[in-house]
């Protein structure tokens, strides 16, 4: 009988020994078996390569898709910033008049608030009726005509103002807006002017106790 260690070493290197007689094993019918020890390392190549394969197509691939290509081409670009514009000539003129009466109105309006404050003051707990207090009131209603010239140039403005919001928007050009710009400023500065005319009055009104 052979050595079991010696038959174990031999394993992996060849064909096993033949338990009983020592030789190399042969299938029944005396042929030997042929030896399967050089076919070892081709199929474990083989095993490896078609495992990188099934590693590969169980993720999608990262390269740029045909939808995406397509999208990137589609997409407009960011438009380059337009110059700032200038506003139309002719708006600026009525502007600049409209402006112009509105601040000769508002300074004639002070010197008649500074008139008929000074009344006010001197008719401050007079009688209803009294000379003073007429006389008062008689200031405070030249004050009231005084504002309406101011009020007067901000309804202009105010149709100024609406009318280049239309053109504004349709033209949608940077010298429409510089006009729209330009007119809403002249037309808060005229709306600031009226208010303080009406907070005037209104004070004045307290004074003599209307």
């Amino acid at each position: 009988m052979p050595d079991p260690k010696r038959v174990f070493r031999e394993v992996g290197t060849g064909p096993l020994p033949h338990p009983t007689t020592g030789g190399r094993c042969t299938t029944c019918y005396g042929t030997p078996m042929p030896d399967l020890s050089s076919l070892r390392l081709p199929v474990l190549a083989l095993a490896l390569t078609l495992g990188a394969c099934t590693d590969t197509a169980r993720f999608p691939s990262l390269a740029q898709r045909p939808a995406e290509a397509a999208y990137a081409a589609t997409t407009p670009a960011t438009p380059a910033p337009q110059p700032p514009g200038h506003a139309d000539s002719a708006i600026l003129h009525q502007i600049a008049a409209l402006s112009a009466d509105a601040v000769r109105a508002h300074e004639s309006f002070s010197h008649s608030a500074d008139e008929a404050d000074r009344l006010a003051t001197a008719a401050r707990g007079a009688p209803t009726g009294s000379e003073a207090w007429a006389t008062a009131t008689t200031a405070l209603g030249a004050l009231d005509a005084a504002r309406s010239a101011t009020r007067q140039t901000l309804a202009d403005l105010d149709a100024l103002r609406g009318k280049t919001a239309i053109s504004s928007a349709e033209a949608n050009t940077p010298s429409s807006h510089a006009t729209y710009a330009d007119v809403t400023d002249a037309d808060n500065a005229v709306a600031g002017m009226l208010a303080e005319e009406d907070a005037r009055i209104a004070a004045l009104h307290k004074v003599i106790g209307d």
